[in-house]
C-alpha cells in the first residue's frame, strides 16, 4: 500500500493528486528492475489487459 508516503505514486507516476490515490496500473521489471511493461487503466473499476500482461512477463522467464 502507498497509502502514508504516496512514495510509489510519485516515483511511478500514478498518483492522483487531487484525490490522493494511485490509479491502477501493472508493472512488469525484469532482473535489472527495469521496467518492461506497463499499462494505466484509466478508470478504478477497469480491468487490465491480463494476457498482454502476462504474454510480456513469459518473455522475461
Amino acid at each position: 500500500t502507498d497509502y502514508k508516503h504516496r512514495s510509489f505514486g510519485e516515483a511511478y507516476g500514478v498518483l492522483i493528486k487531487e484525490l490522493q490515490l494511485d490509479m491502477r496500473a501493472i508493472f512488469i521489471l525484469d532482473a535489472n528492475n527495469t521496467i518492461q511493461y506497463v499499462e494505466y487503466l484509466k478508470e478504478m473499476t477497469d480491468h487490465p489487459d491480463y494476457e498482454a500482461a502476462l504474454n510480456a512477463l513469459r518473455e522475461l522467464i
